[in-house]
């Protein structure tokens, strides 16, 4: 503590050399004397000055953040980790409905379409891959998932509403 008196004024014009004014650098090494009371050092520092100039540096470093988050907040910014999911429960559920759809139809395929197209869709193999897996040509793996698919988009609403659009029909 007797060093913190004795350097009070390097402190002081450390801190408003690194971030300018005087007022916040008074303030900041008061900080300092509040943390250095509350909580001294357990062991003798052998450099005094060096370590109140960093204790005071760290603590003007943290002062800075921490009003720059305030001034966001002030201004409306949330960080993307804070946001909240756009989603509410009624998306989720027709999600949900949407997916198990989906899965109903894809279980109603005849077993080579759904084969072939799980395959392909799920565990990504190429279709000659399928082809020689299955025994089966090249040609009739690309027939069995193209009937996949059409079944896929005739029955499946958000596939049924994508096609449309892209043809520029309407449902």
């Amino acid at each position: 503590m007797a060093a913190l008196a004795h350097h009070y004024d390097d402190l002081v014009d450390y801190i408003k050399r690194r971030f300018n004014g005087r007022d916040f650098a008074r303030d900041l090494i008061h900080d300092v004397c509040v943390q250095m009371i509350e909580k001294p050092p357990r062991e003798s520092i052998a450099t005094p000055l060096a370590f109140l100039r960093k204790a005071a540096f760290n603590r003007a470093i943290d002062r800075i953040r921490a009003e720059r988050t305030r001034q966001l907040h002030l201004q409306g910014y949330v960080p993307e980790y804070a946001q909240v999911d756009p989603w509410d429960g009624a998306h989720a559920l027709d999600f949900e409905q949407q997916l198990e759809a989906l899965l109903d139809i894809i279980e109603a395929l005849p077993a080579r379409q759904r084969q072939v197209f799980l395959l392909n869709r799920v565990h990504e193999m190429r279709y000659k891959e399928i082809a020689d897996g299955l025994g089966i040509s090249v040609n009739m793996v690309t027939v069995h998932y193209a009937r996949a698919m059409k079944t896929i988009a005739q029955h499946w609403e958000p596939a049924r509403l994508a096609c449309n659009a892209s043809t520029g029909r309407t449902a």
